[in-house]
């Protein structure tokens, strides 16, 4: 039977779990190493069931410990949830916040909405983490994560918030010193600009707009670049043809640095999610900027739609 004293043990135990070690654990909570160790053993004996595995190399949870985990996080999110709604009462949002995003959204999109949202609640004290690969928000303290594409089966809550649309691009000098590009097939006999994400998947499929044939293309190799921003600056030195989302494109394009190429070939369009781990009551904070960051992409979407003979 569960006994209020346990409490303390199972905070202790969440925040061992979730930095996978001890040592860790304890320095997160201000507190020994031994006496740690000594409530999660008591939580252990208690329950009579082992919740980790310890070696020296570090520890690893137990089927157990994963389901302890789970529970013990969930409450914790509902604290935090009661907490954070108690505050915003009669205060402004304040505090850490913590968000990621891949490279892509950077620029146009995270870093303008959270310009505009520190503006409205200077007290929040935001940490952006830009990175392609999907981040765990509990182990990483993320309040929010944006990601692109499918997403994959977990216990957080995610709201989808738009969409964005691979272009094929080329700088107006590029196009201008090299053979037209009237068909797909024109793009094997150019060289290829590829970021991160088209090193893993080399082949796409295409469309015609108004036709449902796909049209398979194997995404040259030619240059390489593990980043969105190194590959777009690539493209528009002349360097190659690139394959880049529109919200990248779309003020390169405006400005004329660069030029969509085959604007009636449909590419890949990629859902774009937000991702929290609050269930319940959102935060207002957490909220505010789902929202900002929704009416940015549409902001986008909407020049896009103005650009004479751009298409997406």
């Amino acid at each position: 039977m569960y006994d209020l004293k346990d409490l303390p043990r199972l905070i202790i135990f969440l925040e061992v779990a979730k930095q996978g070690s001890f040592t860790e654990g304890a320095k997160k909570l201000g507190l020994k190493k031994s006496g740690t160790s000594l409530h999660i053993t008591s939580l252990e004996e208690r329950l009579q069931v082992q919740l980790l595995n310890r070696s020296t190399r570090g520890i690893q949870l137990t089927e157990a410990g994963e389901r302890l985990f789970w529970y013990c996080n969930l409450i914790n999110n509902h604290l935090i949830e009661s907490f954070n709604e108690l505050q915003e009462i009669d205060q402004q949002p304040k505090g850490a916040l913590s968000i990621t995003a891949p490279h892509s959204l950077e620029q146009h999109i995270i870093l303008p909405v959270m310009m505009e949202y520190c503006e409205q609640f200077p007290q929040i004290k935001p940490c952006i983490i830009t990175d392609d690969r999907p981040l765990d928000l509990i182990k990483n303290n993320i309040d929010v994560s944006i990601h692109l594409g499918k997403l994959n089966d977990s216990n957080y809550r995610a709201r989808s918030i738009g969409t964005i649309s691979d272009v094929l691009c080329a700088s107006p000098e590029y196009i201008a010193r090299n053979d037209p590009i009237n068909d797909i097939s024109d793009l094997y006999n150019h060289k290829w600009v590829a970021a991160g994400w088209q090193q893993i998947k080399t082949q796409y499929n295409f469309k015609k707009k108004g036709e449902d044939d796909v049209i398979a293309f194997d995404v040259p190799q030619d240059m390489r670049a593990n980043t969105l921003p190194a590959a777009c600056k690539m493209v528009e030195l002349g360097m190659g043809i690139g394959m880049l989302p529109d919200i990248f494109a779309v003020h390169l394009i405006k400005s004329g640095r660069l030029v969509q190429i085959l604007p009636e070939i449909k590419c890949t369009c990629w859902p774009v999610y937000a991702v929290h781990p609050y269930h319940g009551k959102v935060p207002k904070k957490i909220k505010v900027l789902i929202d900002s960051i929704e009416t940015k992409i549409s902001e986008i979407k909407a020049i896009a739609k103005d650009l004479p003979g751009f298409n997406i």
